[in-house]
């Protein structure tokens, strides 16, 4: 089966805001809240639920532009649909969710 690319768009792309949002009680409410940066000036929001083994690569700066994120829902896997992969050698950041919202902003507050 073949897993389809939901957003791949983070060439020239910084990372400005990182929320870990943690449940201690509940880990199916975990989230986390990204906006990035490209090089152009337009900034995204990236909204993940249930979000369970993140991984975030020793040396990572904040650079996104191995990052792409998957649809793996065709795995059938009980805790999550959306993987956040790094394919590149650089240092990184993974984990996976069960959701994503993203959205646009002209600026970031």
């Amino acid at each position: 089966m073949s897993e389809k690319v939901l957003f791949a768009d983070f060439v020239n792309t910084d990372l400005v805001e990182f929320k870990y949002n943690i449940d201690p009680w509940d880990s199916l409410n975990s989230s986390i809240e990204m906006v990035s940066h490209d090089r152009t000036g337009r900034f995204r929001r990236f909204k993940f639920k249930n979000v369970s083994n993140l991984i975030i690569e020793n040396g990572f700066t904040g650079y996104l532009g191995g990052m792409v994120i998957v649809d793996i829902s065709c795995r059938q896997w009980s805790h999550a649909k959306i993987e956040v992969q790094n394919f590149e050698s650089g240092s990184g950041i993974c984990f996976l969710a069960m959701s994503l919202e993203i959205s646009s902003a002209a600026e970031f507050r």
